[in-house]
């Protein structure tokens, strides 16, 4: 759901922060129009996605557990910024090789790289094959995780990324994720 830095043109990456009121009712609507049956909700640790997964624990009666390698990417010192303001202090244009190209590389600023992220959604992953053996799983998480997943696992669709938006991938079908063991 929506927090302030969202509506503000911030990024957020591992700053932890709470949902806005939009942003809490945004989950709500969420808990109340998922229809999708699920075995287990994980979240990020971090206290928007908690935020959201314990509205949507709330109505569908479930226990959430929690996953740090759901965690949004870390922009390191950048986090709470705006584009335009990592642009001034960087001298660089780093939206366009984050968004558009996943290229990103922040551990010049104490964050991380894309790779670091890839990682841990394949650790995600591995860590689902193990533990799930093919149930469904609801994993409340952030922007940057969901446009990895994508390129990791089978999608039915590709939707736009917004808060609250809902993605479903198969994760019992992927298509050889290196470092991933089919269990």
């Amino acid at each position: 759901g929506e927090i302030e830095l969202n509506s503000e043109g911030k990024t957020t990456g591992w700053l932890d922060v709470d949902l806005s009121p939009t942003g809490r009712r945004q989950a709500t609507q969420l808990a109340a129009n998922l229809k999708e049956e699920f075995d287990v909700l994980v979240s990020s640790p971090l206290l928007r996605a908690m935020s959201t997964a314990k509205i949507i624990a709330d109505r569908h009666a479930c226990t959430i557990l929690s996953d740090p390698n759901l965690r949004e990417r870390n922009f390191g010192s950048l986090n709470g910024k705006t584009w335009s303001d990592i642009e001034k202090e960087t001298g660089r244009d780093l939206r366009h090789p984050d968004n558009d190209l996943m290229s990103y590389d922040y551990r010049s600023y104490g964050g991380e790289c894309v790779e670091d992220v890839i990682a841990r959604a394949k650790q995600f992953i591995a860590a689902v094959n193990k533990q799930n053996g093919g149930g469904n799983i609801a994993a409340v998480t952030h922007g940057g995780i969901i446009r990895i997943l994508y390129t990791l696992l089978p999608s039915d669709s590709r939707k736009p990324i917004t808060n609250c938006s809902v993605h479903v991938f198969h994760v019992n079908r992927y298509a050889g994720v290196p470092g991933v063991e089919r269990k």
